[in-house]
């Protein structure tokens, strides 16, 4: 079976100052015996425009796989509120609002963790 993208979660490496942060992907269970001692799959670099700017745009990209989940759970919510049973409304507004707890989280959270 084909994934959507890379697996979840991704995480930002700060490799040094002046340096590019990179954005690597956990492996797949198949991918974790074959690789064991690998920070995981590499999915992006990002160079230092500004060391600011470097540090917002690995952060946001290093989210991809959970803002992906927060559209198709917008897509589920346009479906539901343009006419369906009251009871799966009703299951959504909870799973929107652990949703959007979530994502509050994640908005409080700044910057990269700097890992070696």
């Amino acid at each position: 079976m084909q994934e959507k993208h890379s697996p979840a979660p991704w995480r930002a490496v700060h490799s040094g100052k002046e340096k590019p942060i990179y954005i690597y992907s956990a492996y797949s269970e198949a991918d974790k015996e074959k690789f064991p001692y690998s920070n995981g799959r590499l999915i992006a670099a990002v160079f230092n425009l500004s060391s600011y700017s470097q540090q917002i745009n690995a952060a946001l990209m290093a989210k991809a796989p959970e803002l992906f989940e927060a559209a198709e759970a917008a897509e589920t919510a346009l479906r539901l509120l343009r006419g369906e049973s009251s009871e799966e409304k009703e299951a959504f507004i909870n799973e929107l609002g652990s949703l959007i707890h979530e994502v509050n989280i994640l908005k409080k959270t700044e910057g990269v963790k700097h890992e070696s």
